[in-house]
């Protein structure tokens, strides 16, 4: 049975933890089985690997003027329907709810919702009547984490509906390597000697970037040799190098930008603690609803520290894979950094625990088995007459 997976804003190449799940799990799951569609432009309106389904380029579908959206949702389903003949629908966020109930009320195809975080908490706060009509009917709503099902649950869902499926991680690329000295040396410059805390992903407030620059101060006297590798780009930036100059460790914070994804497994070897002490933002609707990169880091086999927030501490286990530490302070959290550089067994030891269960527990195909069981099922509940 093939399903047809709709991700608007969220697929490559745009960059982020939802547009690596979407596709992650898309083409793990095969192109006999999904298709998708999608607003995120690349060349060439149909696109496809030889490993990963057709991909539906239609810009227009997800357009803000609401003739030209009619215009190419029509022209996008049409199409999809030919071709690929779908029997349920995936909806990567809840922002699609309307084409889900379209498609429900036309061609009578079930659907289920991915949820978040911060788009369940947009459509609570808001209370936007397609979206949450949408929520609230859909066949299943899979959460990526029990902290982001519970607001799927505040949302009105009858907890029987709600899945929880985690995220996986690249098995292929996310094993333990060795350190490249020429990348070392390429990122770091002259402290390419030192020991190195490496936070991934973009930089936004929630992220908690400035929490581990203003733990340097401290972190330096106990352990002088340190530099700070930031990799990702955003909006913070600016605001992150005031803060580092201020603090005077500025020449401890190196900026690296966006790097490749080819380059990642890379960066983590290079590491010697990876570190993203992400904090709930609830009044910014920001949360962390679980955080991939504590998998991928892990299955390099280090050991990593993450904030006592949102879904991370289903990400990590306290103690066993990782550190949880208060996101919002900054002594804490250099005293966890401190003794992971210091304590090697320690450290070691967090890693190997790491590596062990991201290899036992998560796996995109064990994300994608999970989901199509899932569709496999509600499909089954449409075919079958009720009361039996």
């Amino acid at each position: 049975m093939k399903s047809l997976l709709i991700s608007g804003a969220y697929y490559p190449p745009q960059v982020g933890g939802l547009s690596q799940f979407m596709s992650k799990l898309a083409t793990t799951m095969g192109r006999e089985r999904v298709c998708c569609l999608t607003g995120v432009s690349q060349n060439g309106r149909v696109s496809t690997r030889e490993d990963g389904p057709r991909v539906y380029r239609f810009p227009t579908a997800f357009s803000k003027s609401r003739y030209v959206r009619a215009v190419g949702r029509g022209a996008a389903i049409t199409q999809i329907m030919v071709q690929e003949r779908p029997q349920v629908t995936m909806l990567g966020s809840i922002d699609e709810g309307q084409i889900a109930l379209t498609l429900r009320n036309w061609l009578k195809l079930p659907f289920i919702v991915f949820a978040a975080g911060n788009e369940i908490l947009d459509v609570i706060e808001e209370k936007w009547p397609k979206p949450m009509l949408a929520l609230q009917t859909a066949d299943r709503v899979v959460a990526i984490s029990r902290y982001t099902a519970s607001f799927v649950e505040r949302a009105g869902v009858d907890p029987s509906r709600i899945e929880i499926v985690y995220p996986g991680y690249d098995t292929n690329r996310f094993c333990p390597l060795e350190d490249r000295l020429e990348l070392r040396q390429k990122l770091l410059g002259e402290r390419y000697r030192d020991q190195v805390i490496l936070t991934v992903g973009n930089l936004v407030a929630r992220k908690g970037h400035d929490t581990t620059i203003r733990s340097l101060p401290r972190l330096l006297q106990l352990v002088p040799d340190v530099t700070y590798l930031i990799v990702g780009d955003g909006p913070y930036r600016s605001q992150l190098e005031t803060l580092a100059t201020e603090l005077g460790v500025r020449n401890r914070v190196i900026f690296a930008g966006r790097l490749a994804d080819e380059d990642l497994a890379q960066l983590y070897a290079l590491c010697d603690v990876f570190v993203m002490p992400s904090r709930a933002q609830l009044d910014e609707k920001d949360v962390e609803g679980f955080g991939i990169v504590f998998l991928e880091a892990n299955a390099c086999a280090k050991p990593v520290i993450g904030g006592r927030s949102g879904g991370v501490p289903e990400a990590i286990v306290d103690g066993v894979t990782g550190l949880l530490v208060d996101p919002n302070d900054s002594g804490e959290l250099a005293d966890a950094i401190a003794r992971l550089l210091t304590d090697r067994e320690f450290a070691h030891r967090l890693g190997q625990q790491g590596r062990e269960r991201a290899v036992n527990e998560f796996s995109w195909r064990r994300a994608a088995d999970s989901v199509q069981g899932i569709l496999d099922s509600v499909k089954r509940e449409q075919l079958t007459p009720k009361g039996e």
